[in-house]
């Protein structure tokens, strides 16, 4: 038990310290999401989104945004809004659009959150959509590696649509991590490290009562460890305290 106890502070440890390590790494690529998002579109008959550089660019400085001012929404806290970034790179557009997701390990995942979100399905799924573009960034973000996507829908104002209007925009849809962040009811990470805890303390416990014996009865044994036990478990005690959970997806 101490063993699978000592594993899991250690991979819990190394996995938040070194990303690299445990395949604990992202696997998320942009070229990824636009064919997922392209073959969820597809398979209802709607025509597939062509890749725009621009717009991929809009999405990059929309990232970097978020990291450089610490926040999480479609609107910066001072007043940026997702349709500043596509005038910035000169981006005109009939319509637009903008999908957020965050915390995710692989391509897969963002897709199935969004198209469980009505808003962002809403989005990924929109026949008034031509091209698309996608940044996604790894890096510290309020406190924690992680690894931030934007993904960008746009149609150019050359398009012909007969029902499109230059002045109708998308709007951004609501951020996917109000929704893929909420705790279950029973934390599997917070029921291990309780279990690892209660289990420590009752060794620590037992070696601390069988010390008072010991001493009280003057019992001497040929060999004992007791000391160092519990010094050991004293320490496993702190890191267990200590130790927070890798990312909830």
């Amino acid at each position: 038990m101490l063993i699978i106890m000592i594993s899991q502070i250690l991979f819990t440890f190394f996995g938040r310290k070194l990303p690299g390590v445990l395949g604990m790494t992202s696997t998320i690529t942009a070229s990824q999401l636009v064919d997922l998002t392209n073959q969820q579109r597809q398979a209802t008959g709607l025509p597939a989104l062509e890749i725009n550089d621009t717009l991929s660019q809009a999405a990059q400085q929309k990232a970097a945004d978020m990291i450089a001012k610490n926040y999480w929404a479609h609107t910066s806290p001072d007043g940026i809004t997702p349709w500043t970034f596509f005038k910035n790179v000169g981006y005109k557009y009939l319509y637009a659009g903008e999908n957020l997701a965050r915390d995710f390990y692989d391509s897969d995942s963002v897709i199935k959150a969004w198209m469980n979100s009505p808003t962002h399905k809403d989005n990924l799924m929109s026949s008034r959509y031509r091209e698309i573009g996608i940044a996604v960034v790894q890096d510290t973000f309020q406190g924690q590696e992680t690894t931030l996507v934007v993904q960008l829908f746009g149609t150019p104002q050359s398009t012909n649509i007969i029902t499109a209007t230059p002045t109708e925009v998308g709007q951004a849809a609501e951020a996917v991590l109000a929704e893929v962040k909420t705790n279950p009811v029973v934390n599997s990470f917070q029921l291990t490290k309780a279990m690892s805890i209660s289990l420590t303390i009752i060794l620590l416990l037992v070696i601390v009562i069988d010390s008072i014996i010991i001493t009280k009865k003057r019992i001497v044994r040929l060999s004992g460890k007791g000391l160092a036990h519990l010094i050991f478990l004293s320490v496993l005690l702190i890191i267990l305290l200590v130790v927070q959970p890798g990312i909830v997806l």
